[in-house]
Order: C-alpha cells, then structure tokens, then sequence
C-alpha cells in the first residue's frame, strides 16, 4: 500500500496510531501498532482504554505517533455542498468564528462536507503533553475525516467508529451510533476492527503522506510530520557517520599495520644477509628500541585521537551533520617508495548546518577546549544542492 522512500526509511518500520474520543462521558483512547513487513502491514499490538493523560510504557516512544482526536472538545458538522475554497464553506457552517483561535479539517463528500474543528489551545495542550512524555507526533485528525483515506478500500456502505456510525450515504453522514460489540472490516486484504478503524485510518495517511481532505489541521501536521523526519534524519545520520569513523578509524590501523609488517620482514631480511655477528646484533638493538618508540607513540595518539574524537562528536549539535573527520591529514598521496608524510597536530573537519547559530557557537566551545591550539575556517557557503557546508582546521597544541 506504501511505496518505499528516503521519508518511509525515515518513518522505520513499525508505526502508532492513537484515536482520543469520548464515551459515556469519558476521555478514551484506541491504540493500534502496525508494521510494515514484507507481505504488507501487519498489526502487531491494539488496545483500547481509559485516558488518564499518560500513554503506557508497553507503547515503544520512539516510534512515530499519528493521532486521531475525537473527543468532545471536536465540533463536527455536516454542511451541503462540496466548494473547493475551504473559507466559503466555513463561512456557511460556523459564521463569525475566529479561526486564529480553531484547527479545521474539512472532508467532501459527494455533494456535502464534513467540517470537524477544535480549539488550538486544546490541541496544543494535548500535543505538549505527549511532548513530555518524550513520545514525538508525526501527523493529527480531526473528527473522522481521517476515514475518507480508507473508505475506498473497502466496499462496506457503512462503518462504525468507538461510538459513531459513519456512511457513503448523504442522509447522514455521521450519527452517534456506539456499539457494544466489535465489527471487523476488510480493509485491502487486512482485518480492521471498529475500535481501531481510525487509528488505522491515520497510520495509512502517515505512510502515503497524502489526503484529498483540506484544512489548517492538514497544514499543522505536515509541519509535525517534517519535523519528525529531520530529527529522524539527524538521529540516524549521527549514528551512520559514527559508524563511517569508527570504519575509517579500522582501515586506517589495518593499513598502516600492513606497512608496518612489511617494514619488520625487510628489517629481518637485511639482518640475515649481514655477515657480522656483531653488526647483525647491533642492528637488532637499534630495531628494538625503534619498536618500543614506535609503540609508545602509537599508543599515546591512539589514546589521544580517541579522546579528541569523543570530545567533538559530543559536542556536535543535532542541526550540524559530519560528513568527515581527517585526524593528522596526509601531506600529499601515499607512493611506493616514498615515505608517508602526515601533518601533526592538525584536524579536518566537513560537514553541513541547518543553523549558522549553532554552527558557530560549535566552533567556540571547540576553541575553548584545552588541546586545541586554534580554529581556522577554511570553507563556510553554499553547495550544489543548496545545503550550507563548511570546512574547519583544528591545530591541536
């Protein structure tokens, strides 16, 4: 049902839906885990229960959460007439309303449309609380205009919600209708119940990132939705790039011990071929005491370019990206038969920013370390791509 993308790779695999309404006078939520395997969406996990303003822990935080708000606090009404100018229809179901003050959602029906609102601060004070709960909104939906993204799916004539009964029907659209027992539908091939048939509805508009229904509600979670996929970018590019040095790091050790085993042998075959004994034992000397130098400065930048490394990437703010780190560079190309020529005491690094901001107050903290010598911007603009990339030398002292 859902091409991949670099935003599906960003979303993951497993997604939550969350539908708040009201029953009998109490706040509830629907829960519904999906993932997306290789036969298609599966749920994993469904729940429905009392809302008490926490989600619970059984509930992994860290994956994108859509949610479908449902509850009293949401005016939803019918109007006839399916104008493409969202104002007009506004105008005709809630005249002189302030819509500074209210998020709209508007979903056309054949010849009517359904208008769902509710008050931004109530929003807000919901969307804050799961904010502190450190779970992250991917996307909202008001009312049940979510279902018009599954409703040709399926070739039901009517659906029932947790306490509603919507139809294809014109007379009317949507009715207080709860149930006492659960009705599964068939949506594309995959067992939906009542209970979690928004929720679901919400997980399939988070993976198409598409909707034929309109409003300031529509607009307010596209931002939600980018926001999730640039943290998500920059959470897992961190984590690539720290795996890409780490990569490098290895290289470089497995090179350099290759030339250095190569060094070793040629020593041994000039010992060898030595007649004196005397010149023979004199050079094994010199090559041990060169061995247990090389050692001890092996071992001491091995320890100090760790820490440098460690102190850099912690220090990295989430709008900065690495894309390299050259600790003492190469003076110029490695060649058969020349010695490797480095520049100590001296660190490369590439990257691009989000935010010139912290761009340089990254580059202050770093001057104020104790190794650092001084900071020189060598490179700070626009690339091909319109992405700010930037270049830094750092003399170590």
């Amino acid at each position: 049902m859902a091409k991949f993308s670099l935003n599906n790779f960003l979303l993951g695999k497993q997604y939550i839906a969350v539908e708040h309404f009201t029953l009998n006078s109490e706040d509830k939520v629907a829960l519904l885990l999906v993932e997306n395997k290789k036969e298609g969406l599966v749920i994993s996990k469904k729940d429905r229960v009392s809302y008490n303003g926490t989600i619970a822990e059984k509930w992994d935080s860290k994956l994108p959460f859509f949610l479908i708000i449902n509850s009293n606090q949401v005016i939803q009404k019918e109007v006839s007439g399916i104008d493409p100018s969202d104002e007009k229809l506004l105008h005709k179901s809630f005249p002189n309303t302030n819509w500074d003050e209210f998020y709209y959602e508007i979903w056309r029906v054949k010849t009517k449309s359904v208008i769902a609102i509710a008050r931004k601060s109530y929003v807000d004070t919901l969307l804050e609380n799961y904010k502190n709960q450190k779970i992250e909104v991917a996307g909202i939906s008001l009312g049940v205009c979510s279902i018009a993204d599954i409703i040709e799916y399926s070739n039901e004539n009517q659906f029932f919600t947790n306490y509603q009964l919507v139809s294809k029907e014109e007379n009317p659209t949507i009715a207080i209708n709860p149930l006492d027992t659960t009705v599964a539908y068939t949506i594309n091939g995959l067992q939906i119940e009542n209970r979690q048939l928004l929720a679901f509805s919400g997980i399939l508009r988070l993976l198409l990132n598409n909707t034929a229904n309109t409003g300031s509600a529509l607009s307010y979670s596209e931002e939600l939705y980018d926001d999730f996929n640039q943290n998500s970018f920059f959470n897992k590019g961190i984590k690539i790039m720290v795996g890409i040095v780490l990569a490098i790091l290895v290289f470089n050790f497995i090179f350099f011990s290759r030339y250095y085993k190569l060094a070793q042998e040629s020593s041994e075959t000039l010992l060898v071929n030595k007649s004196s004994i005397e010149d023979v034992t004199e050079i094994k000397q010199r090559i041990i005491v060169k061995e247990e130098k090389v050692k001890d400065i092996d071992g001491r930048m091995t320890s100090r370019s760790s820490q440098v490394i460690n102190e850099i990437a912690n220090r990295v703010p989430t709008s900065i990206l690495l894309t390299e780190l050259i600790f003492n560079p190469l003076e110029k190309k490695v060649k058969a038969e020349e010695p490797i020529l480095t520049k100590d005491k001296l660190i490369v690094i590439s990257g691009t920013t989000i935010a010139n901001q912290d761009f340089t107050k990254w580059v202050e903290e770093i001057e104020k370390l104790k190794w650092v010598d001084k900071v020189l911007i060598t490179h700070f603009g626009k690339n091909e791509e319109n992405e700010t990339t930037f270049s830094i030398n750092l003399t170590l002292k």
